[in-house]
Order: structure tokens, then C-alpha cells, then sequence
């Protein structure tokens, strides 16, 4: 439908593709789950520079780190870049800590990701129980809202027969009626 990225870099396809502004990726394996973002962000000393859409980034100092691989062209190989944010990662002091224990703990941050992960495609649907399928958590986690228990007598069509009559004869107007509901 033509409605994807208007890009006016040079043919604006394959090498030429311009996203966000931010250009590249941030490990030589950009599609595998591993460790390499930290072994990058780590591994390297960083320079400030642009990409091609003219957005800041970062990239290794000089011409250090040429090895993420082209997503068009085989045999040809770039340097990772990174984000003022994945820098504060490592350079900010609290967060130096806790990236560098990731690093050396992968397990500990595939539980910490894969927890953030289930948070951000599920924290909008309800309650537990509309949960389905063999991985749901055990865990009740606090982000959840749990719904109480019901420990008291739930309102059944007897006492729903009631409330209506009892709105009924109340005298007020549909338009009052609305506003209520609506308030």
C-alpha cells in the first residue's frame, strides 16, 4: 500500500533503508538471544557520531568492532552502534552495577528480561484467571491486580429484581438516570 518508512536516502531500499533515525544494530548477532549487547557495550571504547539519517549514535572509537554483519549483502560487515540510553548502562554508576552482573549472570538476566517481557504483553489482560496455556506463572505477580476472593454472598436475580424496582420508583428522569451512570 506504500503506507512503510518515505525514505530519501539515496534509493531508499535494502542499504539504503532509513527507519527511526537510529541506524544499525547493537550486536553482531541481532537476532539471536545471547549476551553480546553487554560483550559490546563492554568491549569497546564509543565516539559519538551520526548515522546516515543524521540522528546522534554511538559507534566503537576508530574503526574497532566490524563485525555485524550485513543485513543485505554477504561477506560485508559494519560496526555496532549504540544509544545515549544503552551507554548510561554503562557508564552511569547504578546501572554499570547491575548491567555488569547481568553480563556475568546470564541466567539471572534472562529471568529479569523474559519477566519484563511477560509484563509488557500481558499487563493489560485482567485478572489471572483469563490467563491460558502451560506457561502461565505460578507466581502471583504484584503487577497483576489480583481480584480477591469473594467472601461474601454474590447478588443473585432476586436481589437484582429489587435494585431495579427500587430505581424505578424513584422518580428520577432517563436524562438523571444517564448522568448518574455516566458520573
Amino acid at each position: 500500500q506504500g503506507f512503510g518508512w518515505a525514505s530519501t536516502y539515496e534509493s531508499g531500499m535494502a542499504g539504503h533503508t532509513i527507519t527511526s533515525g537510529i541506524e544499525g544494530a547493537w550486536t553482531p548477532t541481532p537476532t539471536t538471544w545471547d549476551m553480546s549487547y553487554f560483550e559490546t557495550l563492554f568491549g569497546f571504547e564509543w565516539e559519538l557520531t551520526k548515522s546516515p539519517a543524521g540522528a546522534h549514535q554511538w559507534k566503537p572509537k576508530g574503526d574497532a568492532g566490524r563485525s555485524v554483519p550485513d543485513a543485505h549483502t554477504p561477506g560485508v560487515f559494519h560496526q555496532p552502534m549504540m544509544t545515549t540510553a544503552d551507554l548510561a548502562l554503562r557508564f552511569d554508576p547504578a546501572y554499570e552495577k547491575i548491567s555488569r552482573d547481568f553480563m556475568a549472570n546470564p541466567q539471572k538476566f534472562a529471568d529479569a528480561f523474559a519477566r519484563a517481557w511477560f509484563k509488557l504483553t500481558h499487563r493489560d489482560m485482567g485478572p489471572r484467571a483469563r490467563y491460558l496455556g502451560k506457561l502461565v506463572p505460578k507466581e502471583v505477580l504484584i503487577w497483576q491486580d489480583p481480584v480477591p476472593a469473594v467472601d461474601h454472598p454474590l447478588v443473585d436475580s432476586a436481589d437484582i429484581a429489587t435494585l431495579k424496582s427500587k430505581v424505578l420508583a424513584s422518580g428520577l428522569t432517563i436524562p438523571q438516570l444517564v448522568a448518574t451512570a455516566w458520573a
